[in-house]
């Protein structure tokens, strides 16, 4: 009997050999961890042909390991599996998963980490509840000082803002008010989602006065005037942001608007009426350099802050503790892109020709200046009064001379090669001067610098910086052109203006600006524009989008100073970091009250390119971003 059963089960077993996916499922759920996990490693290693379900063959492998105390082992396979399924439909189980390894291990802090992210990204509430439950018990209870702070510093997307209100929320449990206040106002700035930034204002509602029914803020900009075409579209920008907070929130936004007409004494009445109102708790505006100083002296003793939307003087958060620049300097804008054009593009020499403006001449010095520090050589500095319509009697004619003479001079250094070559000691293909053939058009003339007819092609200027004022491209682009110069031009953002650009730009080799704000390379949404549109009854435009910035900015930081101008001026110094539609903001400088964001681009084929951009910790290129997986810029 027992040997016909033998011959009976021979054909069953080879019949029946592979392992069933379901029966690896079944055993699991028995406990039969050990029997489990045969199936699952023989369905593992099979290919994907014979095996459809091989990533969840793998993930359960993981799962078995975990249950029978392997954790290391488990760890390993884990971290593999997002590499060998990077499609994988259990990707997202993976991260509870991880939790759960981690926990095993005795790594609270990892463990909370991938617990909090399974809470964040998994759709499926079964696991969502459990690893908020996890999530939250390890926050509150099992991770020490250095594991909150390693978690809370971790990351700024999704994962991170939530884990790092978590943090925030143990710290106030435990007294270390002035920790969870850090910690808050640090992630505040990248908190988009209606969720996270609803946890995080009732967190900041524990330790700040009760919300105020209405946020009162003063708008000082001159709506009629000669600066009015600045003032009016700034104006709608900031009524637009208070619109879609409003609608967003259920708060109220009273704007106390004033027309200053660009006058110093107008600004100074006004300060004085936003002075005596105590329900004010910000002033935007006004927009000039001389009216925010006036301004920025009467409103000393409020404290309160006074956003400066287009001022750029060098210095200004210096004369009161009141102003933030929203607008980068011009010393940090000229100084980045001096950086930028010695230690990145490798110019060496350089000319300036600017207005003789304050606004030319601080962006002038502060250029050279950091040229010379850098080891770069200027060869010419000029300047022009009113519009640059004929700079090249004087400027581009004295950086010709320059060039003529250096080929001059190199012609006759040169000169032995053509003793040899006239001596028969040489034969012409053996032996040219360079420079006699490029200064062939003018080389009958006694003195090369006596006759320029400009044929002879210069290409001694690496890079000249031309700090303009708006509607000056079309001048200098017909200039350079017909001056026959071959350099690298740079520039800051008043040389944005595509329509000229695009017509011209065949006088252009190379053209490289600083701009502090990303208008030039950012693609502004439709619905955007459109609603824009249907509201004001004109598209968005540079100081739309500006107003629209600097009051998004205010509410977003309003929102967690209890109605208190105080309090908000503490929430905007320590939270330095805002990222706007068309605007960053990074505070910083001596006073911390200086935007100190500004961007590198590059024309190229009709349209800028973003190329970098320098923060607090110095200069960011978007080449490395393409090639490290770990860094992302929105």
């Amino acid at each position: 009997m027992r040997s016909r059963w033998f011959f009976i089960l021979i054909p069953l077993i080879l019949l029946g050999a592979r392992p069933d996916f379901k029966e690896g499922v079944s055993l699991y759920n028995r406990g039969a961890y050990w029997e489990a996990l045969r199936v699952f490693a023989e369905l593992a290693d099979e290919s994907e042909s014979l095996n459809p379900q091989r990533s969840a063959s793998s993930y359960m492998r993981i799962r078995c390991y975990n249950k029978l105390g392997f954790s290391q082992r488990a760890l390993m396979l884990a971290r593999e599996f997002p590499i060998s399924f990077p499609k994988s439909e259990y990707l997202d189980d993976l991260k509870y998963l991880l939790g759960e390894i981690y926990l095993g291990l005795g790594d609270p802090r990892e463990s909370a980490w991938y617990f909090a992210e399974s809470a964040v990204t998994t759709l499926d509430k079964k696991i969502r509840k459990a690893a908020l439950e996890n999530v939250e018990s390890l926050v509150q209870t099992a991770c020490d000082s250095d594991d909150l702070h390693a978690l809370a510093g971790r990351s700024i997307d999704r994962t991170g803002q939530f884990i790092s209100l978590l943090v925030a929320e143990r710290f106030l449990s435990d007294g270390k008010r002035g920790e969870a206040i850090d910690i808050l106002f640090n992630m505040r700035p990248y908190i988009k989602d209606d969720d996270l930034r609803k946890r995080a204002i009732q967190l900041y509602s524990r330790f700040s006065p009760t919300q105020p029914d209405t946020l009162h803020i003063a708008v000082v900009l001159p709506i009629s005037g000669a600066l009015a075409p600045i003032g009016t579209p700034l104006l709608n920008g900031i009524r637009f942001a208070a619109m879609k907070y409003m609608d967003s929130t259920d708060q109220a936004v009273a704007l106390h608007i004033f027309d200053n007409e660009g006058d110093l004494s107008e600004s100074i009445k006004i300060a004085r009426i936003v002075r005596d109102d105590p329900r004010i708790i910000a002033q935007i505006g006004p927009l000039t350099n001389e009216n925010i100083k006036g301004t920025s002296a009467v409103l000393e003793g409020r404290r309160i802050p006074l956003i400066a939307p287009t001022a750029t003087e060098n210095h200004l958060t210096g004369l009161a503790p009141s102003i933030f620049q929203f607008r980068a300097t011009r010393e940090r804008k000229a100084t980045a892109l001096a950086e930028y054009a010695v230690k990145s593009l490798g110019l060496k020499t350089f000319a300036i020709i600017a207005p003789s403006t304050e606004y030319g001449q601080q962006f002038a010095d502060n250029f050279a200046t950091r040229v010379d520090q850098l080891g770069g050589i200027i060869q010419y500095q000029g300047w022009y009064v009113g519009e640059p319509t004929d700079i090249s009697k004087n400027h581009f004619r004295s950086i010709r001379e320059i060039g003529l003479e250096e080929l001059f001079s190199k012609m006759v250094a040169d000169s032995l090669r053509l003793d040899s070559l006239l001596s028969g000691l040489t034969t012409e293909g053996d032996s040219i001067n360079i420079y006699a053939q490029q200064l062939q058009p003018i080389l009958k003339k006694s003195r090369p610098t006596r006759g320029d007819s400009l044929g002879v092609k210069l290409s001694h200027i690496d890079g000249i910086f031309f700090p303009i004022h708006t509607g000056s491209i079309s001048y200098i682009l017909y200039q350079l052109a017909s001056n026959n110069l071959i350099t690298h031009i740079l520039g800051d953002e008043n040389w944005i203006d595509m329509e000229i650009l695009k017509k011209r730009d065949s006088y252009l080799q190379e053209l490289t600006l600083v701009a502090g704000d990303r208008l030039g390379f950012e693609s502004i949404s439709t619905a955007y524009s459109d609603e824009y549109h249907r509201i004001f009854k004109q598209l968005p435009e540079q100081y739309d989008f500006m107003g629209y910035d600097v009051m998004g900015m205010l509410l977003s930081s309003a929102q967690y100073a209890g109605g208190s101008g105080t309090k908000l001026w503490d929430v905007l110094v320590n939270s330095p970091n805002y990222q706007g539609r068309v605007h960053n903001v990074q505070w910083g400088g001596t006073s911390k009250r200086e935007n100190e964001l500004v961007f590198l681009l590059d024309y190229s084929e009709k349209a800028f390119k973003l190329t970098g951009y320098y923060d607090n910790s110095g200069f960011f290129s978007m080449d490395s971003a393409a090639t490290d997986s770990t860094l992302g810029i929105e």
